[in-house]
């Protein structure tokens, strides 16, 4: 099992741009890290599966698998 520390990022400027033809904006930023964070943990398996556990998992849960940040990029990969 691989596991990483997260951290949170603090945007403290962002400047959205004009839609891209790919349906994404152009995006410019002034970011920090926090102290605090997300634990991520990957292990092998014979099947794709991902689960989201703590105190703000619900809405995450109730996302669309195709709108989750990280199934995409998962399935990228």
């Amino acid at each position: 099992m691989i596991r990483e520390f997260a951290p949170a990022k603090v945007n403290l400027s962002l400047h959205v741009g004009p839609v891209r033809p790919d349906g994404n904006h152009e995006l410019a930023s002034l970011i920090v890290f926090a102290g605090v964070g997300d634990e991520v943990r990957a292990e092998r398996s014979d099947q794709f599966s991902v689960s989201v556990d703590g105190p703000f998992a619900a809405p995450l849960a109730a996302e669309p698998a195709e709108d989750n940040l990280i199934i995409r990029a998962a399935r990228a990969l």
